[in-house]
């Protein structure tokens, strides 16, 4: 069973957190929290914990410690001296914001790509809204919320019509297929019904629509996040109480 900082700490001597804290330069608060979930301690400070404690970061984060088959770089980390280990932690505090930096340039890439698709369908949905409506009538939605309650409907009317042709175009070729019939077991050629057919057709049907409905979903729902993005300041507005 993994041993807790506490019983790591007290086995080193520390009497209490605060001293622990202490020797570490961070506030007792901090400490405390660290106690009571050690996942969310920082990696700077986690290596600092093991570098004072004598033991893997592992077990300062709470993982079973490892007595056989030590992870190679854990070994290669404690069998660095004191200034070759605070290079060390200088690099992985680098390589930590270099990775923190392009992940936030690939979410905006993302963004950018889901903020054009909205403001396309926006274009859509609008254009669609004033089809029915008279010369100079304005459409107009009584709430930001129904207003966009209205856009999400309409894409997801818009995914469930792309769906269709490449659904109805499987489902042809799967029609012909069950019509040729089959051989039993025996050889004899066999033939569907037509309720046999029509049954395997709509569950096929079925299937294919649920399947691809789920990953039309996910693009729905990133595009309602750049609607949000985009009406955020109208949406919060509507929810002020005056």
């Amino acid at each position: 069973m993994a041993k807790s900082i506490k019983d790591l700490r007290e086995e080193k001597g520390y009497r209490s957190a605060r001293e622990f804290a202490e020797a570490l330069g961070i506030a007792a608060s901090s400490m405390s929290r660290y106690d009571r979930d050690p996942e969310t301690i920082p990696m700077k400070h986690a290596i600092a914990m093991a570098d004072l404690l004598e033991c893997s970061v592992d077990e300062i984060v709470g993982r079973t410690p490892v007595t056989s088959g030590r992870n190679e770089l854990q070994e290669f980390y404690d069998g660095l001296l004191p200034e070759t280990r605070a290079l060390m932690d200088e690099f992985i505090e680098f390589a930590s914001a270099k990775d923190e930096k392009a992940r936030r340039q690939r979410q905006d890439e993302q963004d950018r790509k889901y903020d054009d698709l909205c403001r396309y369908y926006q274009r859509m949905f609008y254009e669609t809204a004033y089809e029915g409506t008279r010369f100079g009538e304005l459409v107009a939605f009584s709430t930001p919320k129904e207003e966009r309650s209205a856009f999400e409907s309409f894409l997801s009317e818009q995914a469930a019509a792309k769906r269709k042709p490449g659904i109805d175009l499987h489902c042809e070729g799967l029609e012909e297929e069950l019509r040729d019939g089959y051989l039993d077991a025996d050889g004899t050629e066999k033939h569907w019904s037509e309720d046999e057919i029509q049954s395997m057709l709509a569950d096929e049907r079925s299937r294919m629509d649920e399947e691809y409905g789920k990953k039309d979903e996910e693009v729905i729902a990133r595009v309602m996040q750049a609607f949000d993005r985009q009406h955020r300041v109208t949406i919060e507005y509507s929810t002020i109480r005056l």
